[in-house]
């Protein structure tokens, strides 16, 4: 039996997981092309980051290759084994890193959201609301409930920007921290 820390994935690695144990055997450029086709941009579709986790996902004995040339070309085919269908059971019912906050590019910048230029930040939110609202889900989504998701989620995204905004007309003046002057701001480092 792995150890814990064996077992443990990034995200990127477990969604590749994921995508093979959905999609049954498939290439790292198939891979490569559902991480390209996600409507986020937080997923690196390259080949270079893509073909080197397979490799290690091979290495650790969570998939398997075998060789394909049904079409004349050389390519590996990798299916998920036992011991990565395991340790892709425990990603995905992973509460802590499930729960954790992780990377959304919107609520980093909100979080520094007071060092915008003065009346730059209500522009800034009028323009990220609309650009999510233009963002459809991808046409070509093949399971029913992923563009569920994706609509539910950008829901979410859009209530949180709507409540950021409300807070922000409620507490602007005292929340600035040049609402003192600029003397009230640290001074950047050279």
């Amino acid at each position: 039996m792995p150890s814990a820390e064996h077992r443990k994935l990034t995200e990127l690695e477990g969604s590749a997981l994921a995508i093979i144990a959905r999609n049954g055997a498939c290439t790292a450029y198939a891979i490569k092309e559902t991480f390209r086709k996600s409507p986020s941009s937080f997923w690196s579709g390259s080949a270079g980051a893509v073909y080197p986790l397979v490799k290690r996902l091979e290495a650790r004995g969570l998939i398997t290759s075998q060789a394909d040339e049904n079409d004349g070309r050389a390519r590996r085919e990798f299916t998920i084994t036992t011991e990565g269908e395991a340790v892709l059971a425990d990603w995905l019912t992973d509460v802590e890193r499930a729960a954790n906050p992780g990377y959304d590019p919107l609520r980093t910048r909100l979080f520094f959201a007071e060092l915008m230029p003065e009346g730059v930040l209500d522009g800034f939110l009028t323009e990220v609301d609309a650009k999510m609202r233009a963002n459809g889900t991808p046409p070509d989504m093949e399971l029913r409930h992923v563009p569920s998701v994706h609509w539910i989620w950008r829901r979410f995204r859009h209530g949180a920007l709507a409540a950021f905004s409300n807070w922000l007309k409620d507490n602007q003046a005292e929340q600035r921290p040049d609402a003192a002057g600029p003397a009230a701001r640290p001074a950047a480092r050279q």
